[in-house]
């Protein structure tokens, strides 16, 4: 987030042979950081070795014979219901890319906005288009300030994490597209706290079978509540998920004996009924 010759971030390359690091590009080097600082959340590359990301703007850096420049895709104006705070990216087979605000949009439940999940289009101008595809806390959503970087799967939809919920300990959730093109949220799992893991965090993971994996920051062991590392698998019925918990032990408490060192919960954690849904806080 910080650091470089403006004090705002880089972009940088390590190479794998000495993991020797190379700096690709200083932010904050035009007037007013015009072009974005401190970055954060990832990369993702284009076929053509484009890199793409967000420094409160989304920007890509293309290759040219003088080095690496900066072009500003987007820039968050936190007006219009397009949201604040972006962080990280993720880019579809056509090119699209997909990000969320932490905060920003035009929900009302949340004082300046819940945050957004939205879409940036390549034109075939050059310019890049942003669609909101979703206002998180609205229309009872029950969701509040999305985090980490989404995921795609193999049809399109896109998951994540945010914060709310049935027990204001967070969701995993769903967006899918519509045959309208419209885009509709699903909660896929509520957090529990406690021994189902609190406050999720850093993104989510899918596996071929597509099984999601990701931490929260909080809940798990009860001597310690640091966290969990849990397991989502899609139900064979459909209704909800089944979440598995390792919970590491205090690294305060004395060590546990061999075979012992994490604890392992299944919990069945289908949705309730709507009418459970508590309104978001």
């Amino acid at each position: 987030m910080g650091g470089g010759d403006h004090y705002s971030g880089t972009a940088f390359k390590l190479t794998h042979d000495s993991w020797t690091e190379r700096i690709l590009y200083n932010f904050c080097s035009k007037p007013e950081c015009g072009d974005g600082g401190s970055p954060q959340g990832n990369l993702v590359s284009d076929k053509r070795g484009g890199l793409y990301g967000i420094g409160g703007v989304a920007f890509e850096l293309s290759r040219g014979p003088d080095g690496w420049k900066d072009t500003v895709l987007h820039d968050f104006t936190c007006g219009d219901g397009n949201g604040c705070e972006p962080y990280g990216l993720v880019m579809d087979p056509s090119g699209n890319l997909y990000g969320i605000t932490t905060s920003g949009g035009t929900s009302k439940e949340c004082g300046g906005g819940c945050g957004t999940a939205y879409e940036l289009q390549p034109m075939a101008d050059g310019r890049w288009k942003q669609r909101v595809l979703h206002q998180f806390g609205a229309n009872n959503d029950n969701m509040a300030f999305p985090g980490g970087v989404l995921i795609l799967d193999n049809t399109g939809g896109l998951y994540g994490i945010a914060a709310g919920g049935t027990y204001r300990s967070g969701v995993v959730y769903r967006l899918s597209r519509g045959a309208g093109g419209e885009w509709k949220a699903a909660i896929q799992h509520n957090f529990t706290g406690g021994a189902g893991g609190d406050n999720p965090s850093g993104g989510l993971v899918m596996d071929k079978s597509g099984n999601l994996y990701g931490v929260t920051v909080y809940g798990g062991d009860s001597n310690c509540a640091c966290g969990v590392v849990y397991k989502l698998s899609p139900s064979a019925n459909g209704n909800g998920n089944t979440q598995r918990c390792t919970n590491s032990p205090a690294t305060t408490e004395p060590s546990p004996p061999p075979n012992s060192s994490s604890t392992t919960r299944e919990i069945s954690t289908a949705p309730p009924p709507p009418a459970a849904r508590a309104a978001p806080a």
